[in-house]
């Protein structure tokens, strides 16, 4: 007997028992729909988060540097600008600012509730992933004469203009008057108590608006050229400083948004694996399920099996029918399973975006439709294939050893 006979025997017999076959199949259906659902929301969620760290900045860089040492700190930021053109395609400077609050008519606002105050350079924007919407940047300019000028978050210009232009409005920082000149492109949702709530003045201009004047040494903002650079340039700089602060009590980092970014997609390709083991349990239960219904219909066909041994089937014959029985049965089942996959990863990923709560840290993002990538279907069809043919052996093993006088012997 050729494999196309035999294949055609076992869907026929199959398809004679229906409403058996097919809760045989429903282990294998609930547990390939299980982890596919599970899977590609675990990897969609994985998406969103590179999503939200690309739009900061794919290869942003900060870098900081802790201690009483002025020159140190000078020393720093003339590495980081000789790479420039090299590695790093910008470079700015920036100071965070405590205790600035806005007034602009009769609202008041705290720049410490969310978002943050800055003092900056000409390159901060650029080498932060900011974009001007409305009006123009801080320039390198205004930093040299000290030009009483503000760039504001779209948060903070909802706050206090709405639907008016905010462009040469003046609003009070520390009870001193500032020009708005510009506003940031919203990343954030133009929520409050995000980066969208965001102020930026001239870098020069700390020591008269900030109490803290003297205490901050300026970290440095980056932008890599690639995220191949960013990397190398990380790990470059640290080994070049961490020397200089063994014997000091100071401070150095230098951070990128791609480690971050691996960072994160470890741990959760770490809880995808935990996922999809424990939702693969379900198909090892579909798998006993099948060689249970195998054992029984083995026990059922002892007759048929005889007289097929009879006239002439030999040992394999019979072990390849019930493979393949055993196959088809759980091919079947993982192809329904992935059909209800497709539509549970899609109403559960609407569902899980729906839900989720904007980070006020991390910038929104356009959400997308949840589906299973093709190496999840492809490898759960597998998987339950597989399964059909393990849990098939025994039984198609009891039903090839039979003696073919016994089998005929049974009523």
């Amino acid at each position: 007997m050729n494999a196309t006979q035999t294949f055609s025997m076992a869907v026929k017999s199959v398809l004679s028992n229906k409403i058996r076959s097919l809760l045989t199949m429903l282990g294998i259906i609930i547990g390939v729909a299980t982890v596919i659902i599970l899977v590609a929301s675990a990897q969609a969620e994985q998406k969103y988060t590179r999503l939200q760290l690309e739009a900061m900045g794919a290869n942003r860089i900060q870098v900081g540097c802790y201690a009483n040492n002025t020159r140190l700190m000078e020393e720093v930021a003339a590495f980081c600008q000789g790479q420039v053109g090299e590695t790093l395609a910008t470079f700015g400077q920036y100071v965070w600012a405590y205790d600035i609050s806005l007034k602009y008519r009769s609202k008041e606002m705290s720049m410490d509730n969310g978002g943050g105050a800055y003092f900056i350079d000409g390159g901060y924007s650029a080498s932060t992933g900011r974009y001007i919407s409305i009006g123009r940047d801080i320039t390198d300019a205004d930093v040299r004469n000290q030009s009483r000028v503000c760039v504001i978050g779209d948060a903070v210009r909802k706050y206090f203009f709405g639907a008016m232009s905010p462009i040469d409005q003046k609003i009070k920082i520390n009870g001193q008057s500032f020009t708005v000149v510009g506003v940031y492109e919203p990343l954030y949702g133009s929520k409050l108590n995000t980066e969208d709530q965001i102020l930026c003045m001239p870098m020069s201009l700390q020591r008269r608006v900030s109490q803290y004047y003297g205490e901050q040494t300026p970290d440095l903002a980056m932008t890599a050229i690639d995220r191949e650079s960013s990397d190398k340039f990380c790990k470059e700089i640290i080994e070049k400083f961490e020397q200089r602060f063994q014997d000091s009590n100071g401070y150095f980092y230098a951070d990128s948004i791609g480690q971050a970014q691996d960072q994160m997609e470890q741990s959760q390709n770490k809880e995808a694996a935990k996922t999809a083991g424990i939702a693969a349990i379900s198909l090892l239960v579909g798998g006993i399920g099948i060689m249970n219904i195998m054992l029984v219909t083995v026990t059922e066909r002892t007759r048929e099996i005889g007289i097929r041994m009879a006239i002439g089937a030999r040992k394999r014959d019979i072990i390849s029918q019930f493979l393949i029985e055993s196959a088809v049965i759980s091919c079947m089942g993982g192809l329904i399973g992935i059909f209800f996959g497709f539509i549970g990863s899609a109403i559960w990923g609407n569902m899980m975006f729906g839900s989720i709560v904007d980070s006020p840290w991390m910038p929104k993002v356009d959400a997308f439709l949840v589906m299973p990538s093709f190496g999840l279907v492809l490898g759960a069809f597998l998987f339950s294939a597989l399964l059909g043919i393990l849990f098939g052996l025994y039984p198609a093993n009891k039903a090839a050893s039979m003696q073919p006088v016994d089998a005929l012997r049974t009523q």
